[in-house]
């Protein structure tokens, strides 16, 4: 008889759609009839699992959606290896104030320092926040901007990142450009402005950006909207994990 209700109320809990809770239930009641538990102190625990499935799910979907190239997280970054980098300055910065107040995020480095780490990792963390982000290479970005060209829709996937909370570019500095680009870039950067937080990485200084895109004096005017109440990592010096990390080859002599 208990099993037949059991199956009955694991049923009931599936139609409602309350399947974490269908799935634990056997355990938690096994568990609170051994720790004696209240009925409250059950349903308690047992909801929890409930609602900590619905967040899990949630948080992969906003993950998913990112798309980020790889999972990359503070847990898994080496805070020992950039001896230049401010690492209390870049834990405030996980605290996500820069995505609340709609200020952009730049960090420079020469390639390998870890820019795209820290750029995943902060937008991970506003995922797990319950923000909106993307992650694009800017290169991607902008020859998808470029074709909305052929069919005037330009505004229109504009206006779709506009809806974000977190647009992460990254790599602005190896760009294969074409004319168009330098406005596309302007006209993204000032849609984002004060209404979307930026994460821009690049290898090279803001000052090559106009020889990079080919365009200066439009080049200086997405400076210009970037540095407003911009924060900023320069880890311009530091290392590279690829050449001198610890999974970096190792030369041997014969």
């Amino acid at each position: 008889m208990k099993r037949i209700l059991l199956q009955e109320v694991k049923q009931n809990l599936c139609r409602l759609k309350m399947n974490d809770m269908a799935a634990e239930l056997e355990q938690a009641l096994e568990i609170a009839g051994k720790n004696r538990e209240g009925h409250l102190t059950f349903l308690d625990n047992l909801v929890k699992k409930q609602v900590k499935g619905v967040n899990d799910r949630s948080l992969q979907r906003r993950i998913k959606k990112a798309d980020f190239p790889e999972i990359l997280t503070f847990e898994n970054f080496d805070w020992g290896f950039q001896p230049g980098l401010n690492v209390e300055y870049v834990k405030d910065l996980a605290q996500l104030g820069f995505i609340e107040k709609r200020h952009p995020l730049l960090i420079f480095g020469k390639t390998g320092t870890g820019k795209t780490h820290l750029a995943i990792a902060l937008g991970i963390r506003a995922c797990e926040f319950k923000y909106h982000v993307a992650f694009y290479t800017a290169q991607d970005l902008l020859r998808q901007l470029h074709a909305t060209l052929l069919n005037d829709t330009t505004n229109q996937l504009i206006a779709e990142i506009t809806r974000l909370d977190l647009l992460i570019l990254d790599a602005l500095g190896f760009i294969r450009t074409k004319p168009e680009y330098a406005s596309l870039l302007f006209d993204l950067v000032n849609a984002c402005r004060q209404r979307v937080s930026l994460i821009v990485t690049s290898n090279i200084s803001f000052e090559e950006w106009g020889q990079t895109m080919g365009n200066p004096s439009v080049t200086n005017a997405i400076v210009d909207r970037l540095f407003e109440k911009a924060c900023l990592i320069n880890i311009r010096s530091g290392r590279s994990y690829r050449t001198e990390g610890p999974n970096a080859p190792k030369l041997t002599s014969e």
